[in-house]
């Protein structure tokens, strides 16, 4: 009755989880697909309804048949060195679909399956689904269009902000920049062009609201910004911020099951701005959004994921 972990070696919260399963005596097979195939090696044989075969990295090894219930969150991505690029590029697609795709066959749980995760990465479809399933979510617009960005500040009759559509990180030639979500300036919309780019109105707020959601239930923390900076976007000055554990309201938490049941997810960090009236406004699901920043006895993230996956252990 094993958990197959699948992540990099340096996530902390990933670490928390393994030594969560390791005090409940839960065994654990810990990978990171970057791995393959110089650190980690396979075989499996497909018989009868499944695969049955092998994970070995060199000092563990586990049986397929063994593995009750999977944990992936972000792996890094197979590396292949002294080959041509063309070589490359054929050893790195032969690893996903065949050691990929067995270790992503397995007939178990997985918070979250690899496929599910990726395709709930897509902000727009965050913004309807959460819609559908009774959550209040800002005016939106997604354009390449600088003057359409015009006529929606006009439609808003307020500010505007912009937000990262993909990885919030750039690499330039002098090292990597973060992209926080900041005001957009209406007189400075060069390169809008050149990609898709995302504007909401800007809620007013009270205070903002990460929500864990684990398994069916949701831990949540109240998060309160005392910089300028932090009150656009708490991640561009952490240590402005202050953290409390608060309950999920009933009809919040039961938008949450609606919008995991149609994701197909057993986690994501969802984000909320909560007015001064108390109403919830969503912003955005993160299914492999981090939170061993937030882990306390209080919010103890670790625990109710270590909990989930010990049960379907026990299935």
């Amino acid at each position: 009755m094993t958990v197959l972990v699948v992540d990099s070696p340096f996530e902390a919260g990933t670490d928390l989880i393994v030594g969560e399963l390791a005090s409940a005596g839960v065994p654990v097979f810990r990978m990171d697909t970057a791995e393959f195939p110089t650190g980690l090696e396979f075989r499996a044989t497909f018989s009868g309804s499944r695969w049955e075969g092998v994970l070995a990295d060199g000092e563990r090894s586990v049986e397929l048949s063994a593995i009750k219930a999977v944990y992936w969150n972000r792996p890094g991505t197979f590396r292949f060195s002294g080959l041509s690029e063309s070589d490359e590029h054929y050893a790195r697609g032969a690893a996903r679909i065949g050691f990929g795709g067995v270790v992503t066959s397995l007939d178990v749980p997985y918070l979250n399956h690899p496929a599910k995760a990726s395709a709930a990465e897509f902000k727009p479809r965050q913004l309807q689904v959460a819609s559908v399933a009774g959550l209040s979510v800002p005016r939106t617009l997604v354009t390449t269009d600088a003057e359409a960005v015009r006529r929606f500040a006009r439609m808003v009759d307020g500010p505007i902000i912009t937000k990262a559509l993909g990885m919030p990180v750039v690499a330039h030639e002098a090292g990597y920049e973060s992209v926080y979500t900041r005001e957009a300036d209406l007189d400075a919309l060069e390169g809008v062009d050149m990609t898709a780019h995302m504007f909401q109105e800007r809620i007013e707020k009270d205070f903002e609201v990460r929500a864990l959601f684990i398994g069916d239930e949701c831990l949540c923390a109240r998060i309160d910004a005392a910089s300028h900076q932090a009150r656009i976007d708490w991640r561009a000055d952490y240590d402005s911020i202050r953290l409390t554990a608060m309950p999920t309201p009933k009809s919040v938490l039961q938008s949450l099951q609606r919008y995991a049941a149609v994701m197909d997810l057993a986690y994501f960090a969802a984000d909320f701005i909560v007015r001064p009236s108390g109403e919830w406004i969503f912003l955005e699901a993160n299914p492999s959004g981090q939170w061993a920043w937030a882990n306390s006895p209080e919010l103890p993230v670790a625990m109710a994921i270590s909990t989930v996956l010990e049960e379907w252990c026990t299935l």
